[in-house]
C-alpha cells in the first residue's frame, strides 16, 4: 500500500472513530513458552528458554453505510530473541461503503478477495454493483496491488510485477439458486537477488538473478442449489487459461433422508496447480481424482454419529508397465457432539497407510465462568514404498479457560507432542481476551 494512501486510511479512521455509531473491539494478547536443545552449545544438554508473545486486534468503527475495518497482528521475543524479535502483520486495514445509492458496495484498502478462482490479500479497490428488482444480478469489479508475504507495508514489491485483479458475475433469479463466473488476473514475481556464479572459463563471477513470465489466468464456474431446503448440489470448474488446464473440478449432492438421517456424494478432480515462478513446478506431479460418500446419524441426546468412505485414483507414471493399480482408500468414522467425539480415519493403498484416532473433550465447570478442555491424537503410519516399517506420533493438549465476565476471558493451555523427530515436546500458553461491542 502507498504511504499516501495509509495516510488516506488513517485520517478515515480518526474521522470514524469521532463520529462512530458502533464500535466493534477484540483484543487477545497470549504468550508462548518453551524450551528447545541450543546446537550451537557443546553440551548435549544445554537448553535456551523462549518466551514469545502474540497479540490479534480487531477493531470495526460503523456510521450508517460507512465503516472502517482492520485484523492486526504483532509478535515479540520476551526472553531469548528468535529472528527479528519483533513482527507486525495487516490482514486487513479498508474502509468500506454499503449499499450505496441503493445498488454498490465499495472497499478501499488491504482486504481478503473471495471471488471463484479470484483469492488473496490485495491493496486495492473492490466494487460490487447489485442490479435487478431482486437485486438478483451481481457483478464484482477488483483491483491492486497483491500484499507482500509477511504482511507488512516496508519493502513493498514493484506494482506493475506484483498486482492482481479480476471480476466475477453472480445470478440470483431462481430461489435457492446461485451461479456465478469468476475471472481473475494475478502476477507474482519473486524478487531479484545477487550471487556468485561461474563464467565460461569457470571464474566466480556476480550476477543478478532476476525473474519473469507470464501472468496468470485463471476462469471459473460455481453452482450451488438447495432444493427443499434440506436437499443440496454444489459443483464448481476451475480453468488455467495460460496452460490450457482444467486443475479442479468438483460435484457433490447432500441428501436429507430424514430428520435424524442425512447422506452425502461427492467427486473431486485434481491436477495441482502453481504459479510460474514457484519452486514446486520442478517436481514430477500428475492428476487424481476422488470419490467419497457416507452417511451422518444425529441421536436424541445430540449426538452425532458418521461414517465415510472414499477412493482416490492416482494417475500412473508414465511408461510404466506395471498392473498395480495405483489407488488409495480412506476411510472414517466417530462420533461427535458439543461438548465431546471421537474420531477414526485409515488410510491405506498406494499413497501410504495411516491409522488415526483423535478425541476432544470440553466442559462447563462452574457457571459458565470457568470451563476446561481436552484433546488427544495418535497416528501410526508408513509413507508409500519410502519406509519399511511404521511410526507412531501422539500430540495432545490440556487447557483451562476463566472468564469474569462474559468480555474478558483468561486461558491456560499444556501442549505436548511425541514423534520420530521429537522424543518429548512440552509447551505453555497463557493469555487473555477481551471484546466491546458499544453503540454510541
Amino acid at each position: 500500500m502507498k504511504p499516501k494512501l495509509l495516510l488516506l486510511l488513517a485520517a478515515m479512521l480518526v474521522s470514524y472513530g469521532l463520529n462512530a455509531q458502533t464500535v466493534n473491539l477484540r483484543f487477545n494478547n497470549y504468550f508462548y513458552g518453551w524450551q528447545r536443545i541450543d546446537s550451537l552449545s557443546n553440551e548435549s544438554s544445554a537448553k535456551t528458554t523462549h518466551l514469545r508473545g502474540y497479540q490479534n486486534y480487531l477493531l470495526e468503527f460503523n456510521s450508517g453505510q460507512w465503516s472502517f475495518n482492520t485484523l492486526a497482528q504483532t509478535e515479540e521475543d520476551v526472553i531469548n530473541k528468535v529472528g527479528r524479535g519483533f513482527a507486525y502483520r495487516f490482514y486487513n486495514l479498508y474502509v468500506k461503503g454499503s449499499n450505496l445509492f441503493g445498488v454498490l458496495d465499495v472497499k478501499l484498502g488491504r482486504q481478503n478477495i473471495f471471488a471463484g478462482t479470484g483469492r488473496g490479500t490485495l491493496d486495492g479497490l473492490n466494487l460490487k454493483v447489485k442490479a435487478g428488482k431482486n437485486k438478483q444480478y451481481q457483478f464484482s469489479l477488483y483491483g491492486g496491488a497483491l500484499a507482500p508475504y509477511n504482511y507488512e507495508f516496508n519493502k513493498y514489491p514493484e506494482v506493475k510485477k506484483n498486482y492482481h485483479f479480476g471480476a466475477m458475475f453472480s445470478y440470483y433469479g431462481v430461489k435457492d439458486l446461485m451461479a456465478s463466473l469468476s475471472y481473475s488476473n494475478k502476477m507474482r514475481t519473486p524478487e531479484s537477488y545477487t550471487t556468485f556464479r561461474a563464467d565460461s572459463v569457470y571464474n566466480l563471477v556476480e550476477r543478478t538473478i532476476t525473474f519473469d513470465g507470464p501472468a496468470e489466468q485463471l476462469a471459473g464456474l460455481d453452482v450451488n442449489y438447495t432444493y427443499l431446503s434440506k436437499h443440496n448440489f454444489f459443483a464448481k470448474a476451475y480453468f488455467d487459461i495460460g496452460q490450457k488446464k482444467l486443475y479442479r473440478a468438483e460435484a457433490n449432492v447432500r441428501v436429507q433422508i430424514n430428520p435424524e438421517l442425512r447422506g452425502f456424494a461427492e467427486y473431486v478432480y485434481r491436477e495441482p496447480h502453481f504459479s510460474y515462478n514457484s519452486i514446486f513446478g520442478v517436481f514430477n506431479y500428475r492428476k487424481n481424482q476422488e470419490i467419497s460418500g457416507g452417511l451422518d446419524y444425529t441421536l436424541k441426546n445430540g449426538i452425532n454419529i458418521y461414517g465415510r468412505a472414499g477412493l482416490v485414483l492416482y494417475e500412473k507414471d508414465p511408461g510404466t508397465t506395471s498392473s498395480t493399480k495405483n489407488n488409495s482408500v480412506k476411510i472414517q468414522a466417530g462420533f461427535s457432539h458439543p461438548n465431546y467425539g471421537l474420531n477414526f480415519t485409515r488410510y491405506m493403498g498406494y499413497a501410504g497407510e495411516s491409522d488415526g484416532v483423535s478425541a476432544y473433550f470440553q466442559k462447563d465447570v462452574y457457571k459458565d465462568k470457568v470451563s476446561a478442555s481436552a484433546s488427544v491424537n495418535y497416528s501410526n503410519y508408513k509413507l508409500g514404498d519410502y519406509e519399511v516399517d511404521k511410526v507412531n506420533a501422539l500430540s495432545g493438549q490440556l487447557g483451562v479457560t476463566f472468564r469474569p465476565m462474559p468480555q474478558f476471558s483468561v486461558d491456560v493451555q499444556g501442549q505436548f507432542l511425541i514423534n520420530r523427530i521429537y522424543k518429548s515436546d512440552a509447551r505453555c500458553l497463557v493469555g487473555f481476551s477481551y471484546w466491546l461491542f458499544r453503540k454510541l
